[in-house]
């Protein structure tokens, strides 16, 4: 996988990839899109009360590394205004109001594809600094305390070191873990056009849901 170039892991705002679009199959209609050409990334400093409500979520956390893991208690109420504070006015209006916690002591590469009709967007309460890394976009986003970032969740993705091109267990032992915030963006138009989402796939474009197989380590995709 490359790891994209330094501009692409400093930079804020929409940050484009230069890899076609994939075919996003969905279990609900319309069945099939494509994937978004963009992702965000964006940066709001947490406030005090979201870091001190990260620690129950770093105590709950199970020991391991690589998995994603939810905590079944939702972030404080407040946290909703924050992340539209932090979002482009534009996208303001497509903001759920759904949000969830989720931390890592690194992830390996996965898809989210379950999240069918939305762009998924988490912001970094609390952690080191760590890239959320797009294998076949070829790029890299930030990911330490007060990062934000809104990609397609189809798009195979993993949570690394700066500059480690893939993931290994071992590295991740023992490490600080990141808390996120997690949230949705409905697949609105304003959405679409911002994140460069076509409403219809190219047939013979790579196929992306949530049967495709992903390297842990690598996040290539298997042949199909």
């Amino acid at each position: 996988m490359s790891g994209g170039s330094p501009r692409a892991r400093s930079a804020r705002g929409f940050l484009e990839s230069g890899t076609g679009p994939a075919r996003c199959e969905t279990a609900v209609p319309p069945d099939s899109r494509a994937s978004a050409r963009r992702i965000w990334h964006g940066f709001q400093s947490p406030p005090r009360g979201l870091v001190d409500a990260a620690g129950y979520v770093v105590d709950a956390l199970p020991g391991g590394t690589g998995k994603v893991h939810e905590h079944p208690s939702p972030p404080p109420p407040d946290a909703l205004d924050a992340i539209a504070a932090l979002l482009p006015s534009p996208l303001q209006g497509a903001l759920r109001r759904t949000l969830q916690w989720y931390a890592c002591r690194g992830a390996f590469f996965h898809t989210d594809a379950h999240f069918a009709g939305v762009l998924f967007g988490v912001w970094c309460i609390r952690g080191p600094a760590r890239e959320i890394a797009f294998s076949r976009l070829r790029l890299r986003a930030p990911a330490a305390a007060g990062d934000a970032v809104v990609f397609d969740p189809f798009e195979p993705h993993a949570v690394l070191d700066p500059r480690q091109p893939t993931y290994h267990a071992e590295h991740y032992l023992g490490t600080e873990p990141s808390v996120f915030v997690g949230f949705e963006l409905a697949l609105q138009p304003v959405i679409r056009e911002a994140f460069g989402v076509d409403p219809e796939a190219v047939a013979d474009a790579p196929r992306l849901s949530s049967r495709s197989a992903v390297n842990a380590e690598t996040g290539a995709l298997a042949a199909t």
